[in-house]
């Protein structure tokens, strides 16, 4: 598996201004902000038993929230500094998410907070299927939700299905073959 890795320098006391990470709208799991923690110039480095809890709003006004304590898999300790796996809910809405970092240290006491700001680029394609999805696993998604097969009047196949992905194939007089996505916007 391919791994974007981004790493940062963030501040708890210093340069309060927040870092901005260029991201693709519907990263999952495939991209990992590391972030080196300071406290003045001083490289901070975290205890494996340390808290990390990330929260975070959309441009579309939902938000989110991981914690190492519950997702250990996203959100974690590693080499002593905080690891943060980027998901689809953190990365579905193209535009500006404010990011909060919080550590706690293994007592429950609050150390200190920083932000940052994801700039999630809008993609090209406003189903997070088609984006992400593979040709194999699209015809796939789209074979296992037949519910109908029939040669209509010209004599050309028909399929039809409820694949959820929004396309719709059409077929001219010369037996071209279009595919259209009438998913609608996403912005």
């Amino acid at each position: 598996m391919v791994t974007i890795t981004q790493t940062v320098d963030l501040s708890l006391t210093e340069n309060l201004i927040p870092t901005i990470i260029h991201v693709k709208q519907y990263d999952n799991m495939g991209r990992k902000v590391v972030c080196s923690v300071y406290q003045g110039s001083t490289l901070v480095s975290l205890d494996s038993d340390t808290i990390i809890n990330v929260s975070g709003t959309r441009p579309d006004g939902e938000i989110f929230q991981y914690s190492s304590e519950t997702n250990p898999n996203v959100v974690y300790v590693e080499d002593g500094k905080a690891s943060i796996w980027l998901t689809s809910v953190m990365t579905g809405v193209a535009g500006r998410t404010a990011v909060d970092v919080t550590i706690i240290d293994g007592n429950g006491s609050a150390l200190g907070s920083f932000s940052f700001i994801l700039k999630v680029e809008k993609a090209s394609l406003g189903s997070a299927e088609l984006s992400t999805g593979s040709y194999t696993g699209l015809v796939s998604q789209l074979a296992s939700n037949i519910v109908d097969c029939y040669i209509d009047d010209n004599g050309y196949l028909v399929i039809v299905s409820e694949d959820g992905l929004g396309l719709t194939f059409e077929m001219d007089d010369e037996g071209n073959v279009s595919i259209n996505y009438e998913g609608g916007s996403n912005a």
